[in-house]
């Protein structure tokens, strides 16, 4: 049968520097879609935060949402599988991030939300008007989370911490590592994101697979970062971005080129479409 599926990453993947989609890669993702492929967007980002550019693809219809521990049906809103954190480890884990010095935000029944308090942070951690404006798009702006996990049906499935330091966070992340509870991860060089274990767009990929009644073997998936490392094993075919780090790419089943020189629409014409 070939590939039926394809999960892409955004960020560093299918988006550009830029943070665009190219009509090039449009194309590509047409034609795949018309062989009967499943474009499946994968990111660690909410359904809501989803560039409107790929939710407007009249083929996509799935996809991967917070770092797959939330597979939604985007036209539906129908969740195919999810893995989020009891009450308890929702405000046990939220109390015990204030503690270092980053900025928290907290996905709340699917959607990223960060305090007032913190937005007004933001420039002090990350220097670029881009990664300011992305932020501010893709959380919503609220004044307690605490007290929004406290309340009896949220469902909580991921927490990030965004920090100025890597020292820092370095030193966050080897106590987080030993949290059983959780997974760690991180999609930048200065963020962490923590997932319920067993959240992950590997165990969300896999999960969509079955939902759909597909095989691995026609899985594809193509990604950049450590929080792609799951997906990228779990898929039939990994696809490692050139701009992806050493540690990834010695996992993949092969190399693409970068997101700058539309990898992902590179890698779907040489093992989708031919």
């Amino acid at each position: 049968m070939g590939i039926q599926l394809i999960a892409l990453d955004l960020d560093g993947t299918l988006l550009n520097s830029e943070k665009k989609l190219t009509d090039n890669a449009i194309r590509i993702l047409e034609k795949a879609a018309e062989k009967g492929v499943h474009i499946v967007p994968s990111t660690g980002r909410s359904a809501s935060g989803i560039p409107d550019e790929i939710i407007n693809l009249p083929f996509v219809c799935y996809a991967l949402t917070l770092n797959g521990a939330m597979v939604v049906n985007i036209r539906t809103n129908k969740k195919i599988h999810q893995c989020v954190y009891s009450r308890e480890e929702a405000v046990k884990l939220w109390d015990f991030i204030q503690k270092y010095d980053a900025l928290p935000d907290c996905a709340i029944d699917g959607e990223l939300y960060m305090e007032r308090r913190t937005f007004i942070k933001l420039p002090n951690y990350t220097k670029t008007p881009e990664r300011i404006a992305l932020m501010r798009q893709t959380r919503k702006e609220t004044d307690n989370i605490r007290g929004m996990l406290l309340q009896n049906n949220a469902e909580s499935a991921k927490m990030n911490l965004l920090f100025a330091d890597s020292k820092k966070r370095m030193k966050a992340k080897q106590e987080l590592l030993q949290i059983p509870f959780i997974e760690v991860s991180s999609s930048l060089p200065l963020n962490l994101e923590l997932n319920r274990k067993g959240g992950n767009k590997g165990s969300g990929l896999l999960a969509l697979a079955d939902y759909l009644g597909l095989k691995r073997e026609e899985l594809m998936a193509c990604g950049d970062s450590d929080n792609d490392y799951s997906m990228i094993e779990a898929a039939g075919l990994g696809v490692v971005m050139e701009n992806a780090s050493e540690e990834l790419k010695n996992i993949a089943d092969a190399v693409t080129l970068s997101n700058d020189e539309d990898g992902v629409a590179y890698a779907i014409e040489k093992w989708v479409l031919n």
